[in-house]
């Protein structure tokens, strides 16, 4: 039998775990973490946490996977086709990439969260440093439209 600090902690990583899996992220955390029954600002900094922690490690798997695909013999046409047609929109993305980023993951869409900015900054070359602090401010901003949303919600059903 947990003890009630032990429920609280498992609640808590339940929230961060979801937060940090792709597709669902924080806009799935939240939601999740008030149903469990956390308040709104607890589920909100377990879902940040969770979102956030998940950048930095995946933009160095990208770096990594992206080395294996430019030197396998299978791969490489295709990964050197598609770096070229990227290129092509690389100047007009380094112009305003980070603050693409940022505005891509900060509009709370199915798709647009770190996950797949951190895809969108290794094709647009946008080193891990660089790509890291906007990725998470807009993961910040979208957590509050999410949790605005939620809040709203909880509102008109009490």
């Amino acid at each position: 039998m947990l003890s009630q600090l032990e429920e609280k902690q498992v609640t808590y990583l339940k929230v961060l775990v979801t937060s940090a899996l792709p597709v669902v992220e924080l806009r799935g955390g939240i939601p999740l973490g008030l149903y469990l029954g956390l308040t709104l600002w607890q589920s909100f900094m377990a879902s940040l946490a969770g979102n956030i922690m998940i950048i930095y490690p995946w933009l160095w798997v990208l770096e990594r996977l992206e080395e294996f695909l430019a030197r396998n013999k299978l791969t490489a046409p295709v990964y050197r086709m598609l770096i070229n047609k990227v290129s092509k929109k690389e100047a007009m993305f380094q112009k305003y990439g980070k603050f693409a980023l940022f505005l891509f993951v900060a509009i709370p869409l199915p798709t647009t969260g770190a996950w797949t900015a951190c895809v969108a900054a290794r094709f647009f070359r946008i080193p891990r440093r660089d790509a890291f602090w906007p990725i998470a401010l807009g993961v910040v901003a979208a957590g509050f439209i999410v949790l605005f949303n939620s809040y709203l919600v909880i509102d008109v059903f009490n």
